[in-house]
């Protein structure tokens, strides 16, 4: 059939007209990290109340013209409908880029896993320190903090700019998960231990996103120090050599077994907590360099299946008694509780994340079926600073 040269015309017109209209729409983009969902937090099961760190969010100007960027507006939703919003505007807003912009002064680089690793903002951004956006430009905000009681679904973010005197949007909605891990899982050591540090947005964890709730276990003894004497050594503390165990079933995908104990981590006796924080942070930052060996030190990941992957951090040498491609069971032992890595004291790190790697992933919310709080109020979420009972 034929058209009339009208009707083609007109045709090719509206379909000219429908494609300007979606190009205009793509050169503002809203994009966030981690970019499947977020994960909220249980602080307290009575009351429902959760909390929620939305670590990054990008908004890129990928037209040909500048953009000024006006406004974003977070509002997070139940069923659809918008509960609670944040508006960033005006010198909220400019702060927030300026902020944003910093990373660009090397903690892109030597910390690029808290980006995702180049998906959310390329391989050679270009943050802009405030709202102007040049064509390819975008402008980036850290840590959004949310707290609710109650049931929240999804989080709309919504970005709005002037381009050539017109107002422009783009949209995104993300899925909030209050869900915790599929695997059924057990604690990874057993007896009484304190948890110096979890998901709760208190303690540094929850800043970073693979180790958002990951935990840091220690063991106190009856004089609320973790270890006898004076803890010049390894061997004084309390938790130093327990074992530890699969915390559920699954294979072993990954093994480092190379890494040294470096006994000046150690807080020396009579050292001001000042002096020992210069000379740990430095210690800190020479691990950092060498990268995610360095950092988790003797480790062990392993593959539960369902997307997710539990680590096993800062090991005693010689003390992984499994192999990459080995099946384990829960429960489990598969080394004993070092200081390797990035420590301070022995201690043991466990998370559970999206990806087998220490750093490359993005940490999920964790639960276990053999824990008590003997100093909680009933059952809940273990949080920092809790004393956990593992039978």
């Amino acid at each position: 059939m034929k058209l009339s040269t009208a009707l083609a015309a007109g045709l090719l017109a509206a379909a000219a007209a429908t494609a300007a209209s979606a190009a205009e729409a793509a050169d503002l983009t809203v994009k966030v990290c981690p970019a499947e969902a977020l994960h909220a937090y249980p602080l307290a099961a009575g009351t429902r109340f959760q909390s929620l760190i939305v670590p990054s969010l990008a908004v890129a100007n990928t037209g040909q013209t500048p953009a000024e960027l006006t406004e974003v507006t977070l509002e997070l939703l139940d069923k659809g409908v918008a509960v609670d919003s944040r508006r960033l505007s005006g010198e909220a807003l400019a702060a927030g880029l300026k902020s944003g912009a910093a990373v660009q002064g090397g903690m892109l680089q030597m910390f690029g896993w808290q980006f995702c690793d180049g998906r959310l903002l390329g391989e050679k951004p270009a943050l802009s320190p405030a709202p102007s956006l040049a064509p390819a430009a975008a402008g980036l905000v850290t840590n959004q903090v949310f707290g609710w009681k109650g049931s929240r679904d999804a989080l709309r973010i919504t970005a709005t700019a002037m381009r050539a005197g017109k107002p422009e949007t783009a949209t995104l909605t993300i899925p909030v998960r209050a869900d915790t891990v599929k695997t059924k899982m057990v604690f990874p050591l057993k007896g009484r231990w304190f948890v110096a540090v979890a998901g709760t947005p208190h303690g540094g964890h929850r800043w970073a996103l693979p180790e958002a709730f990951a935990y840091d276990v220690a063991r106190i003894g009856a004089d609320d120090k973790s270890f006898r004497g004076e803890g010049a050594k390894f061997a004084d503390y309390y938790a130093y050599g327990e074992p530890v165990l699969a915390a559920g079933d699954g294979t072993v995908v990954d093994v480092v077994a190379d890494q040294p104990e470096n006994p000046d981590v150690l807080r020396r006796p009579g050292e001001s907590f000042e002096a020992y924080g210069d000379r740990a942070g430095a210690i800190q930052m020479a691990l950092v360099a060498k990268g995610d060996r360095a950092i988790a030190g003797n480790a062990v990941i392993i593959d539960h299946g369902n997307g997710e992957y539990s680590l096993y951090a800062h090991l005693r040498p010689g003390s992984i008694k499994v192999k990459a491609g080995e099946k384990v069971s829960a429960g489990q032992p598969i080394a004993q509780l070092g200081a390797s890595g990035n420590v301070t004291e022995p201690h043991l790190h466990f998370q559970v994340c999206d990806g087998a790697s220490p750093l490359h992933c993005a940490g999920v919310p964790l639960a276990f079926g053999n824990v008590e709080l003997p100093y909680a109020d009933g059952p809940r979420a273990i949080q920092g600073g809790d004393i956990v009972v593992a039978r």
